[in-house]
């Protein structure tokens, strides 16, 4: 296949193409050991990242016991390859970038079907005993204290409700433990763990799919909270602006990415379960200890010729799904406050990759004239499907619209300076405990399901003293508000003194 064949198909190949052109992959021909090392690399060019200097994505080439097997990761562990992933500029800004998702989430494309000839995923088809997960992929192990090699890290795992038929995409971790089984994680009050208790009350095994090394939009809404009987595949198509070709499952109905890297086809049976876990998770931490999770048979496995595998690192921020969270969870945020409720003055919202891209949201709203917006604001993320289930947004901080919120520098002096503890700082109690987030005993999370609670700080004036007090509280011009000529006339001091400091 042609450079200009692959870039056009829609595929895990056309974004590896995207990010040759942009100076945004690394290709390691070095052999490297699927065993740590591969998690080690990816933390490390991660860590540099978050220091400050740009770091690409990476594909392995040459992995120990694996002749020809390839494996990508720190696939969106920038802003500037989320921008790429989403056809914009690589210097876009966070807020842009969230903008641009919130936007385009108003018009769903649907997919459309493709011939299985068609269907790049279809140039190899492995069944019954022939399939053999851990000799197939050189799935890596990411940490020391993980209980599996985890084959899903980066995916969608595609199921259909047996009540409704329709198709929910997510991201489950999924954890080798047989040639053709894995173990998952499926929280109880996700969509996949709704439907997947449907078919136990029905005691009936649940087909499912799972699409590994594919375009980044279709892992970014597999990851996110979309509300209930919202096709994902839909919301893939408005983000990429075009419509998502898919082809049928060779041993179920279930449609999938037609030029995935890798399928895997199989079923959930009803009430199974075996031990899993733990996994160092994205929360920073190692999740729960082993215990008994639901099991996924695999029945069937297609995939391209010489597939490259596809998975991310977990663990303290920022990492890939932390900067994948943040911009998903700000878009579906401020569509939902900006378009859906209408609330006003709304004007971005930003879920920090540093809060793990889940667990804190920073709204900027024009207050004027809104008295009691906060708690309007925090309200509505608490009750939507974003933060409704699992504890998602459980912190949320509301400033006002002259602060930048993709700078903590700017959020952190807003709070300090605008908010007066006992009246700006609100608990909200009893809310559902994250299965994953430490904060509360893994006993309270896990076994006892007993909620925790979420908090919302107010950073910005009191609209009732603003008025009165205005001329008391006018904030010292930043550069942007400096006139341009002494702007100029500074820029080029600075310039020039350090050009010789340089020098020197």
């Amino acid at each position: 296949m042609s450079k200009t064949d692959v870039k056009n198909e829609q595929s895990l190949r056309s974004f590896l193409a995207d990010l040759k052109d942009n100076n945004e992959l690394l290709e390691i021909d070095d052999q490297v050991d699927w065993n740590l090392e591969i998690g080690a690399i990816a933390r490390r060019l991660c860590d540099i990242e978050t220091k400050g200097t740009p770091t690409p994505a990476v594909i392995f080439n040459n992995i120990k016991d694996y002749p020809g097997g390839r494996f990508f990761t720190n696939t969106l562990a920038s802003f500037r390859r989320e921008a790429i992933a989403l056809g914009m500029n690589p210097e876009s800004k966070p807020t842009e970038i969230v903008k641009a998702f919130a936007d385009r989430i108003n018009t769903p494309i649907k997919p459309v079907e493709v011939d299985q000839a068609d269907a790049a995923c279809k140039e190899n088809i492995v069944t019954g005993d022939d399939i053999d997960l851990l000799e197939m992929f050189p799935t890596p192990k990411w940490h020391e204290k993980d209980g599996h090699r985890y084959i899903g890290t980066y995916h969608a795992i595609i199921v259909k409700d047996p009540e409704t038929g329709w198709t929910n995409w997510s991201l489950q971790r999924l954890g080798i433990e047989s040639p053709n089984t894995t173990g998952m994680l499926i929280p109880r009050n996700t969509h996949c763990g709704s439907i997947y208790a449907k078919y136990e009350k029905l005691n009936k095994p649940m087909p499912m799919a799972v699409a590994i090394g594919m375009q980044p939009i279709d892992n970014i809404v597999a990851a996110s909270g979309f509300p209930d009987q919202v096709d994902e595949v839909d919301m893939a198509g408005a983000l990429m602006q075009e419509p998502i070709k898919q082809v049928r499952c060779e041993t179920n109905d279930l449609m999938v990415p037609a030029n995935a890297e890798i399928i895997l086809e199989g079923e959930v049976l009803p009430t199974e379960r075996h031990i899993e876990g733990p996994l160092g998770e994205y929360t920073g931490y190692y999740s729960d200890t082993r215990t008994e999770k639901p099991v996924f048979h695999v029945t069937c496995v297609t995939h391209r010729n010489n597939p490259i595998e596809q998975g991310s690192l977990e663990g303290v921020p920022v990492v890939d799904d932390h900067i994948m969270a943040s911009v998903a969870q700000s878009g579906l945020c401020l569509n939902l406050l900006r378009d859906v409720l209408r609330i006003p003055g709304i004007k971005n919202v930003y879920f920090p990759p540093a809060a793990t891209g889940w667990h804190m949201c920073i709204v900027s709203a024009d207050r004027k004239g809104n008295p009691g917006q906060a708690q309007r604001i925090s309200s509505a993320i608490w009750g939507s499907k974003l933060a409704a289930t699992q504890n998602m947004a459980n912190w949320v901080i509301v400033v006002e619209e002259d602060i930048d919120i993709s700078d903590l520098n700017q959020v952190i002096w807003a709070v300090i300076t605008r908010c007066d503890p006992e009246r700006g700082i609100h608990i909200a109690r009893r809310r559902s405990a994250h299965q994953l987030l430490p904060a509360v005993s893994t006993k309270e999370r896990t076994v006892e399901h007993k909620p925790s609670s979420s908090v919302m700080i107010d950073g910005g004036f009191p609209e009732e003293w603003y008025v009165a007090d205005k001329e008391s509280i006018q904030p010292v011009v930043d550069w942007n508000g400096l006139d341009s000529a002494l702007r100029t006339q500074a820029n080029e001091v600075v310039n020039t003194n350090l050009e010789n400091f340089k020098k020197d």
